[in-house]
C-alpha cells in the first residue's frame, strides 16, 4: 500500500518556503522596517525638543549615539544569530570580559593594537564556545547562553580579582583615534554607522546572509538544500562575539579604563535594540539597518527619560515596554492581508 507524500517528506514543498535572494521590490539598504523606525526615532526627538531644546544640541547628539555605539554595535550581530531563530545572552559578559583582558594587556604593555586584536579574537571564540556547546548539545543557544551569561561576567571579575583595570599612554593613536574623534564626529558613531554599512551587505548581499535567514525561515528546507547549519552557527556566534570584542575595545578606548561590571543588562538593549528595529524573533528575517536605529531609539527613550527629570531606574521598564509594542506591531503587520 502506498503512503501519500506529506509536506514534511516532499524535499520540493520544504524548499519552497526558502526566502529569495531578491525578494521582489525590495531594496536592500531601505525598508519598510527601517522607515518606520526612523519615523518613530524622528517623533520620539521632536516631542522632547519641543519641551527640552538643548536634547538636539551637537553635544547632547553625540552623548547619546555614543551609548547608543556600544551595545548597538552587538545588536548588528545579533541580527544575524536572531535570523536563524536563535538568541545569545552572553554578550553582556562577552563585552565585559573583552574589555577587561585589552585593560590588563595594556597595563601590562602589550601594544594596545595587539592588545585589541588579541581581544576581538577573545570574543569571536567566546562565541564559537555557545554555538559549539549548542550543537554538541542539541539544545537552543539560548538555554546554553544562560550558562555563559554567568560564567563570562565571572570571567571578567575573575582574571583582575574583581578590580578595574587601567593602562596604556592616554596620548597613544590608539586612544586618539578610537576613543576620540574623527572630523568632529565621535569615533564610537563613526565604527557603528561603518558596521553597519559593512554587515548590511554581508546580510543583503552574501551567500552567508541568505543562508543565516535560510536556516531561520525553514531549518528542515535549508537542510535539505544542503546548508550545513551547525557550520553556519558557529560562524554566526562567532560574527556576534567578535562584535562584542570590537565594541570592548571601543569601550575601553573611551574610558581609558576597565569594569568587571561594565556593560552589565546589555543583552536586553542589544535584543531589544535588534528587536525595535525590525528582526524577528521567530527567525528568517532581520534588518541591520534597523537595529542601529532601534540602538539610537533605545538610547533618546534613556535621554528623553533624563531630560524630564525621571530616574533612570524606569529607563529598563520603558524599555521593555517598547519591545513588547514593537513585537506587537510586528504581529498585527504580519497578520494584516495582503493587497
Amino acid at each position: 500500500m502506498t503512503r501519500q507524500l506529506s509536506e514534511a517528506d516532499d524535499p520540493t514543498a520544504a524548499i519552497q518556503d526558502l526566502p529569495t535572494s531578491k525578494p521582489r521590490r525590495r531594496n536592500p539598504f531601505v525598508a519598510i522596517d527601517e522607515l518606520r523606525v526612523a519615523s518613530v526615532l524622528a517623533v520620539i526627538v521632536i516631542v522632547v525638543s519641543v519641551f527640552h531644546p538643548q536634547f538636539l544640541s551637537i553635544g547632547s547628539i553625540a552623548n547619546i549615539t555614543q551609548q547608543a555605539s556600544f551595545f548597538g554595535i552587538m545588536a548588528l550581530g545579533m541580527v544575524f544569530l536572531m535570523s536563524m531563530g536563535e538568541l545569545d545572552l552572553s554578550v553582556g559578559g562577552n563585552f565585559a570580559f573583552c574589555a577587561m583582558i585589552t585593560a590588563m594587556m595594556a597595563a601590562g604593555g602589550v601594544n594596545l593594537w595587539l592588545a585589541a586584536l588579541i581581544a576581538i579574537l577573545v570574543g569571536a571564540i567566546l562565541g564559537a564556545i555557545n554555538a559549539l556547546l549548542s550543537n554538541a548539545l542539541g539544545v537552543p543557544m539560548i538555554v546554553i547562553t544562560l550558562g555563559t551569561l554567568a560564567s563570562y561576567r565571572g570571567m571578567a571579575l575573575i582574571v583582575n580579582g574583581a578590580q578595574s583595570a587601567t593602562g596604556g599612554d592616554r596620548n597613544d593613536p590608539f586612544f586618539t583615534v578610537l576613543g576620540g574623534s574623527l572630523f568632529g564626529i565621535p569615533a564610537l558613531s563613526v565604527a557603528l554607522v561603518v558596521l553597519t554599512i559593512v554587515l548590511t551587505i554581508l546580510y543583503r548581499l552574501s551567500s552567508f546572509g541568505f543562508a543565516v535567514r535560510a536556516i531561520g525561515s525553514n531549518l528542515h528546507a535549508a537542510r535539505l538544500s544542503g546548508y550545513r547549519v551547525s557550520l553556519i552557527k558557529v560562524q554566526t556566534s562567532s560574527l556576534l562575539g567578535a562584535l562584542c570584542g570590537i565594541s570592548g575595545v571601543l569601550s575601553f578606548a573611551f574610558f581609558g579604563a576597565s569594569d568587571p561590571a561594565v556593560g552589565t543588562g546589555y543583552e536586553l538593549l542589544v535584543i531589544a535594540a535588534a528587536v525595535i528595529g525590525g528582526t524577528a524573533l521567530t527567525g528568517g528575517r532581520g534588518t541591520v539597518p534597523g537595529a542601529m536605529l532601534g540602538a539610537i531609539v533605545v538610547s533618546v527613550i534613556s535621554g528623553a527619560l533624563t531630560a524630564f527629570g525621571v530616574s533612570v531606574n524606569y529607563a529598563a521598564f520603558v524599555t521593555g515596554i517598547v519591545i513588547i509594542g514593537a513585537v506587537a506591531l510586528d504581529s498585527a503587520l504580519r497578520r494584516r492581508p495582503r493587497s
